[in-house]
């Protein structure tokens, strides 16, 4: 609190609330202290509206306004603001002072691209919310601020177009986020959970990601994308199954490489969860449709392997989820020793010690690699996960098994549903935009499964070429 006089025919007792570290102390000295000490020489107590005559003409900010109410005043300082208290005055001047330290805009380490813009999210949400603005100059952009946490007061913004987003979902968001009634938010991670429905499921219901790009491809296809203060990953809703192996160079790329990727993508869906499953299967139930020159070198290397087929492909699963955590935990220098040692030593002195064939160590390394081609996070942990229970599953009734275990898997994706929206659906035009990317000139349409009101996309100018 800085307390000084103001006027000097009659001073006024005043005082300068902020907090220390929120504020930015050179504006407050250049652009309050100093006009307001030093420049003021006609007598205020005659002045009618006191706070608003002051400031109009002492305080050279844009952005002052005036608040009567004190709990508005304590929520405008608890985020950087500063707020004049003036004796004989019944309203406060609220001040933007908002300072501090915050990292700068570079690329997301997480979401790199080798085609496409360097730019990501940082954990100042009106920052964030710049990049947005630049980025879609569009006069129906809206932008919906909410406070959570009675006790850590996290400042959220929805962002959607008014005239694209449907508004049954935008109402439902709104009310979802109302709703929520806790001590604090720490992440966005933390509210994606209380927003989703299906709570015991593995696949992410919505969309998280750093790159602005991205974000502004989901607002404009009509979803609504969620900012949380102090975290660089941004949400959008609702999400879809198919999205989550989209990346930019899809639409960066050509038609016909884009296309080959997205497909690549897909199929690490069926190597990850199914390959060990399918190699436990072979082996224990139906050797005999492994082709002779296969099976040789298969049963020689399980010579003296005193685990059982099972045991084997369970434990380097285990052994590799266990190495994958640890590199998270560690420095990144420690993090790749980490892997040298565990992917070179440990796979070497396993098969040399006859704990694992190379055979199944083979395999477990495609089934790990494979994993990494899913761009997303989330669903990348989500497939692997699978993998586990099918390989349980088909240690006791095989290809059948097999079978049942997808057959689930697709029942479920096929009974999410994000605000009433679909998790997994396939229609004629979103087709399109799905396992591959047709051309460019030929995405005519929003996608049909994501509810919006304008599904015109652009109109189909090519064809003027030919006049």
């Amino acid at each position: 609190i800085k307390k000084f006089y103001i006027g000097k025919v009659q001073p006024l007792d005043a005082a300068l609330i902020y907090v220390n570290g929120l504020a930015d102390k050179t504006i407050i000295d250049r652009d309050i202290l100093n006009p307001l000490m030093f420049k003021i020489e006609e007598d205020l107590p005659e002045k009618e509206n006191l706070a608003a005559y002051i400031s109009k003409k002492y305080i050279s900010m844009s952005n002052t306004y005036i608040k009567n109410n004190l709990s508005n005043i304590v929520h405008e300082i608890k985020r950087g603001n500063s707020a004049i208290l003036i004796n004989q005055m019944s309203e406060a001047i609220i001040l933007d002072t908002k300072g501090g330290q915050y990292r700068s805009i570079g690329e997301p380490e997480n979401e790199t691209t080798i085609k496409g813009p360097r730019e990501g999210f940082i954990e100042n949400l009106s920052t964030n919310l710049s990049i947005l603005r630049r980025r879609i100059k569009d006069k129906n952009l809206v932008i919906e601020q909410f406070v959570l946490g009675q006790r850590s007061e996290v400042d959220v913004a929805i962002v959607y177009l008014e005239n694209l987003a449907d508004t049954s979902i935008v109402n439902e968001l709104r009310k979802r986020i109302n709703l929520i009634d806790v001590d604090k938010i720490t992440d966005s991670g933390v509210l994606q959970q209380y927003l989703e429905e299906s709570t015991y499921s593995v696949f992410p219901q919505s969309y998280a990601t750093e790159r602005p790009d991205v974000v502004t491809s989901n607002i404009l296809e009509g979803k609504i994308a969620i900012i949380v203060s102090g975290t660089p990953f941004v949400i959008t809703v609702p999400a879809v199954f198919i999205e989550f192996f989209q990346t930019v160079e899809d639409y960066n790329f050509k038609t016909v490489p884009g296309s080959l990727f997205r497909l690549l993508r897909v199929a690490s869906i069926f190597i990850v969860i199914t390959l060990p499953s399918i190699y436990l299967t072979l082996i224990k139930f139906n050797a005999e449709l492994i082709p002779i020159k296969f099976i040789t070198p298969i049963v020689q290397s399980r010579i003296g392997i005193a685990l059982t087929p099972f045991l084997e492909i369970m434990g380097m699963e285990v052994l590799i989820e266990i190495l994958r955590e640890g590199g998270l935990r560690l420095p990144s220098k420690v993090a790749q020793t980490l892997s040298v040692v565990g992917g070179i030593i440990i796979g070497d002195t396993a098969v040399r010690s006859k704990m694992v064939s190379p055979t199944t160590l083979f395999l477990v390394g495609i089934t790990v690699v494979t994993s990494f081609v899913i761009p997303n996070i989330e669903m990348s942990l989500a497939i692997r996960l699978l993998r586990f229970p099918m390989l349980i599953i088909s240690n006791f009734l095989g290809i059948y098994g097999i079978g049942i275990g997808w057959f689930l898997i697709i029942v479920h994706l096929f009974s999410l549903e994000n605000f009433g929206v679909p998790y997994l659906e396939f229609t004629k035009n979103d087709m399109l935009d799905t396992f591959i990317r047709a051309p460019i000139w030929m995405h005519n349409k929003r996608p049909e499964v994501i509810p919006n009101k304008d599904p015109i996309r652009q109109t189909d100018f090519r064809k003027k070429w030919k006049n």
